[in-house]
């Protein structure tokens, strides 16, 4: 009974011990991970207020505005004559097997390190009109990106709410990225 006891005693110490290496050892992480569930709006929103935190950003002069949402004839105009910039918010792999001829990869999933890539694209100009789609109608991806970008400063922006499941149903042209 006595080295039943010891035994449990020093399992205690070695798990305690460990709980302790675990927790000390994620707070030195350069990007810890969260104690506490947050859900993907809360995870977005962080990302947006580290990434708001480590720099500023300039503006220049408003283009046309944008209407909130495009249709695919509108949203196909807006590619084939590059009036701006274009935001795939889908998971990085499915932007790799095709995306939107001239779009950036920006998924809500992965949004600081993403945003990190496409800064200097995005940042030259706050009011630069910006469409960003998803997978496909209801796409919350979207909404959150849209929402996200809009608290950073981001002004003219809109949303192909067809997505790429609309773009590719028309037969419009596509890109891949290895």
């Amino acid at each position: 009974m006595k080295t039943l006891r010891s035994d449990l005693t020093t399992i205690g110490l070695l798990a305690t011990s460990a709980l302790v290496a675990g927790l000390l050892v994620n707070q030195f992480r350069s990007a810890p991970l969260p104690l506490i569930y947050k859900n993907k709006t809360e995870r977005l929103h962080d990302a947006v207020q580290r990434i708001q935190s480590k720099e500023s950003v300039s503006e220049q002069a408003p283009p046309a505005r944008l209407p909130a949402q495009l249709t695919l004839e509108e949203f196909s105009s807006f590619v084939d004559e590059k009036q701006g910039a274009i935001l795939d918010t889908r998971p990085r792999i499915f932007y790799g097997l095709g995306h939107v001829p001239g779009a950036l990869s920006l998924p809500r999933d992965d949004f600081e390190v993403a945003y990190a890539a496409v800064k200097e694209q995005l940042e030259s100009n706050l009011a630069r009109p910006i469409v960003i789609y998803c997978g496909g109608p209801p796409c919350e991806s979207s909404l959150l990106v849209r929402n996200a970008l809009s608290s950073m400063g981001f002004t003219n922006l809109s949303i192909f709410e067809g997505g790429w499941h609309a773009w590719t149903g028309a037969r419009k042209r596509e890109e891949t990225t290895p």
